[in-house]
């Protein structure tokens, strides 16, 4: 059994079943994207790390 794929798709779930969640979530991203052009940039591993409600999304998530 594939661990990361049946944690993912529960995440993926979970923020299906709670909108304003996902919705939180998005934001956090997207103000996280922002370069203060008006235009999106791509984050790398160290900036997705440190979203604080992403992180407290998945680990609640895998908490249960």
């Amino acid at each position: 059994m594939d661990t990361t794929s049946n944690a993912l798709a529960r995440i993926l779930y979970q923020l299906a079943q709670h909108p304003d969640v996902q919705q939180k979530l998005r934001e956090e991203v997207m103000e996280a994207r922002d370069d203060g052009t008006g235009s999106l940039r791509d984050l790398d591993y160290n900036e997705v790390m440190e979203l604080p409600y992403l992180d407290a999304v998945c680990r609640e998530t895998l908490r249960r």
